[in-house]
């Protein structure tokens, strides 16, 4: 067990930057380590602010069909799913696809050692993302239904082991796509495009399922039955923790440990040969010589980064899925409601706030899409190169800028226009809703290269620990979701607020932000990667 201790405390540390933060004799670093700490816990506490009024809003519409029980439920399913859903496409790379693969099996530990290190990792990120949400839910709950003390022991016990089989069923899928894909030519861009596959058919399995139940006569029976069939397992837990049932709560313990316990014991027996058939990839063509194209400096350093982009399973599912959900929620106005999407998503006032917020609802999917936070981290060892290359470094920053906006362009022109037609909107409306997402997504995509070239993290084993756990990613996703929520705030605060006028005058005030850090990456460029 001390070796699996051990192991698991290393990863986690050098994943989250602590190891060195921890250690450092440098007085700007620890400046720095003491800012990033201070960054992290506001994100932490807005995520937590932001559950909670999610919660508090979704129990108001439980609490008026008598089923308050569903709001655990409920969120008990979306941590599970999302949990999956990130699962899916992190699981590889934690546990097979690492840089020191080839070092940690090296050292005198127990392959069944190492696997459970990893598999603990993987638990402790799920496990702090179910804290985020469930702990908000939980104590909205125990505000307005005021249970027993046998709640609070129930609901704390179950935290621990919510996450456990998505993080099977995440890893099993995973792992078969990266298999399969690893089979053909090409088999990066088959992992991507089987991934996206199976997330939209899970998530438009999910609409038909809620579909088929809002038919019913009973709104909460009908919910109810719609979640537990969607994850039965739900249906254990609600027993479990709302209704103080003792076998529900040991069942649920049990099916998820034994659960963990097998298939870790499985994956222990069958690691190496798991580890080569997915590192094992096709042979590529014969080389062909061809005419050399000559290309200009920022063309050949742009079509480097794409390439490198559409190189990483991870960096493009984890900075992708955003513009993907954009484009199906888009999509699916066309043939749902407003009303009736608010309903399947479970946000009653969805309607409204689109028709209010639509072009920062399209900001914010875009926010989520920023690939340049990690762009420079990514670099890794071989940042030598673009520091020693005979390049402006300016052009490098652009193309990394450039990258993300060939990502996020398209398809804000095909949502925004999809919205416009859905939503009816005026023409003003109609314009700020073109406008402001592109804005926005210029703003993302410097901000994000910005920040990342204050925080870089270039020592790392694995991509995951870049693309989801660094400081840059952090940081740059608060910095931009809180400039999201300062109109929001004004327009809830301020009385007889013109929306349009609001939208256009931050509108400006962003664009005139976009250009400062264009004319700071234009003079700074140079003096940002000699810090490097």
């Amino acid at each position: 067990m001390i070796n699996i201790w051990r192991l698991t405390k290393l990863q986690l540390l050098s994943s989250f930057g602590l190891n060195k933060a921890l250690h450092t004799k440098d007085p700007a670093e620890r400046r720095k380590a003491l800012l990033l700490s201070i960054a992290m816990i506001a994100g932490i506490l807005m995520i937590g602010f932001v559950s909670y009024g999610y919660s508090r809003m979704m129990a108001k519409t439980f609490e008026q069909l008598g089923r308050l029980d569903l709001l655990l439920a409920v969120m008990m399913t979306v941590t599970s799913l999302v949990g999956f859903f990130t699962t899916v496409y992190k699981a590889s790379g934690v546990l097979f696809s690492y840089k020191d693969y080839d070092m940690i099996m090296s050292l005198p530990v127990k392959t069944s050692h190492v696997v459970a290190s990893r598999v603990l990792q993987l638990y402790v990120m799920n496990l702090f993302f179910t804290l985020l949400v469930m702990l908000p839910a939980g104590a909205v709950y125990a505000q307005l239904v005021k249970p027993g003390v046998l709640f609070y022991l129930f609901f704390l016990m179950t935290l621990l082991f919510i996450s456990l089989l998505p993080i099977i069923a995440a890893t099993i899928v995973g792992s078969l796509i990266s298999w399969v894909s690893s089979r053909f030519r090409a088999s990066r861009m088959l992992s991507i495009i089987f991934t996206f596959i199976f997330i939209i058919a899970l998530m438009l399995g999910s609409f038909m399922l809620n579909g088929e139940e809002q038919q019913l006569t009973d709104v909460g029976e009908g919910l109810g039955k719609m979640i537990f069939k969607l994850y039965p397992l739900a249906s254990v837990y609600v027993d479990a923790v709302c209704s103080y049932r003792v076998p529900a709560l040991i069942l649920f313990i049990a099916v998820s440990v034994l659960a963990f316990v097998l298939f870790s014991t499985v994956l222990a027996t069958r690691y190496k040969a798991i580890h080569t058939g997915l590192m094992t990839s096709r042979a590529g063509r014969k080389y062909t010589m061809k005419p050399l194209q000559e290309s200009s400096v920022f063309k050949a350093l742009y079509l480097k980064e794409l390439r490198r982009y559409f190189s990483s399973a991870n960096y493009v599912l984890n900075t992708g899925v955003g513009m993907v959900l954009l484009l199906l929620m888009s999509v699916s106005l066309l043939f749902v409601s407003s009303e009736k999407l608010g309903t399947i998503l479970a946000i009653p006032q969805l309607s409204e706030y689109l028709n209010t917020f639509s072009p920062l609802v399209v900001s914010l999917f875009v926010i989520l899409s920023c690939t340049t936070s990690s762009s420079i981290s990514l670099e890794g060892n071989h940042l030598w190169i673009l520091t020693s290359s005979p390049v402006s470094k300016q052009a490098i920053i652009l193309s990394k800028v450039a990258v993300n906006l060939t990502i996020t362009l398209p398809v804000i022109a095909v949502s925004s226009v999809l919205f416009v037609v859905t939503l009816e909107t005026g023409w003003t409306e109609s314009l700020l809703l073109l406008v402001i997402p592109v804005i926005y997504a210029c703003y993302s995509a410097m901000l994000g290269v910005i920040v990342n070239l204050k925080l870089p993290k270039l020592e790392w084993t694995s991509e995951v620990a870049v693309i989801k756990q660094s400081a840059a990613v952090l940081v740059s996703m608060v910095i931009g979701v809180l400039t999201l929520a300062v109109p929001v705030m004004l327009f809830m605060l301020i009385e007889h607020l013109n929306g349009d006028l609001l939208m256009l005058i931050y509108g400006v005030i962003i664009a005139a932000v976009c250009a400062g850090m264009y004319r700071y990456i234009q003079t700074r460029g140079e003096r940002l990667f000699a810090r490097l």
